[in-house]
């Protein structure tokens, strides 16, 4: 397991892509509070969006830049036919169609200045 979250880690931290985007097909709570702490960082100038869970039963984080998190959140909900809320650049919730995590991913590359 953290070997994985190593990889994981080393793959965000080497892009350089504005918008990062990652599944696990299990929601696993420690994960997910580990991965947001070892990219914190990173997140200060780009976006995060981290999905886990199945087909009707999952769950979104968006970590960045606290305007751009407070700003687009919402709209992320909406796109992938959800709810959330948060603050202090976490905007986390759930929903329930992973088909519709493409076209999150692109609202916020779109948006995200």
């Amino acid at each position: 397991k953290q070997w994985y979250q190593r990889r994981v880690r080393a793959t965000l931290l080497q892009s350089s892509n504005k918008v990062l985007n990652i599944h696990r097909p299990t929601t696993d709570t420690e994960y997910s509070l580990t991965l947001q702490r070892d990219l914190r960082d990173t997140c200060e100038e780009r976006l995060l969006l981290l999905t886990m869970g199945d087909q009707g039963a999952a769950q979104f984080v968006l970590r960045g830049p606290v305007e751009t998190v407070d700003r687009l959140g919402k709209g992320l909900a909406q796109k992938l036919g959800g709810k959330g809320g948060g603050r202090d650049g976490k905007f986390q919730g759930k929903f329930s169609d992973l088909k519709l995590v493409e076209g999150a991913v692109e609202f916020l590359k779109d948006n995200f200045e």
